[in-house]
Order: C-alpha cells, then sequence, then structure tokens
C-alpha cells in the first residue's frame, strides 16, 4: 500500500512538472504572438504563483468562509485544475488573508473540512477533492429525512402523494 502511495505522489509531481513545463511553452507562444501583433493562442495561461493561482494577500480577507472557498475554486476552474484538496483551498485561503480559527494547522483544516460538509454548495468527490455541487448535475446529493437516507427523488414522489 505504502508502495502505491509513493508512486502516486512521483507520479503527481511529474505531472505538476510537466503542467508547469506546458505553461512556459504556452507563454513563449503567446510572446511570439505578440510580437507578430497577434492575439495570444492561450488565454487560458496566466501568470500563477507557485501554488498554481494568482493570489493577493488581502483577497478573502473579512470575506465570509464560503464566499472565499468558492472564490478558490472558480478561479482552479478557470485556469483548467477543478476540484481541489482540502489541503489546496486551506492554503489558498491562508495565502489570501483568510483568518480560519483553531489552535493550530489541523484544528483549522477540520473546522474548514466540517464547514464545506454542511453547505450543499459544495460537493465532496470520492477521491477526496471539493468542487461546487454546480459543476456536478448529474450527481444526486442524498439528504438524511427521520434517521433514514432518501435522495431526491424520492423526497419529490413523497411531496406529491401527500407524504411529508
Amino acid at each position: 500500500m505504502k508502495h502505491a502511495e509513493h508512486t502516486i505522489t512521483d507520479l503527481e509531481n511529474r505531472l505538476k512538472d510537466i503542467n508547469k513545463e506546458a505553461v512556459r511553452i504556452k507563454t513563449a507562444i503567446n510572446c511570439l504572438y505578440e510580437v507578430m501583433g497577434k492575439p495570444p493562442k492561450y488565454d487560458e495561461v496566466v501568470e500563477k504563483s507557485d501554488k498554481g493561482l494568482p493570489t493577493r494577500s488581502d483577497e478573502y480577507y473579512g470575506k465570509p468562509l464560503a464566499t472565499g472557498i468558492t472564490a478558490v475554486l472558480e478561479k482552479r476552474k478557470a485556469i483548467g485544475l477543478g476540484a481541489a484538496k482540502l489541503d489546496e483551498i486551506y492554503e489558498e485561503l491562508i495565502a489570501g488573508g483568510c483568518k480560519l480559527t483553531g489552535k493550530n494547522e489541523a484544528i483549522e483544516k477540520r473546522g474548514l473540512a466540517i464547514s464545506m460538509s454542511k453547505n450543499p454548495k459544495f460537493h465532496r468527490l470520492p477521491n477526496d477533492t471539493w468542487g461546487l455541487t454546480e459543476w456536478y448535475p448529474g450527481v444526486k446529493e442524498s439528504k438524511k429525512e427521520h434517521g433514514e437516507q432518501v435522495d431526491d427523488e424520492n423526497i419529490n414522489q413523497q411531496k406529491n402523494s401527500g407524504i411529508g
């Protein structure tokens, strides 16, 4: 199991390097287009920080947590990254001046995960990443009602039949 985790980490690191190289190449191509007086070919290429996202130090300061998380996820999607691991969301929020409560980083991350879990705006994927629920219209959120697991279709059937 540890060997597989190590291999995954190595592959993810290689992928990050490849993506960085792709951004460098696209940027060079865009520069050449600019020299020729033409519009850039790769609009999705933006100047990025080491984390992959341009972040102002006050970007999330004083904003509600859900607003900050939404902005982080939307920024990721805009540059082709999409859903994010909890650690990535946390690091982006902190870099943008978001103040989370907790004695240490682990407690702050736990609070962040709990907040995201309780907010229907956010969806946790099976691969342990988070996205905006609106990105996954085909996925039905399960709901607990009266102690039992019920999906949206069953709730609608109950409402139409006069139950609930």
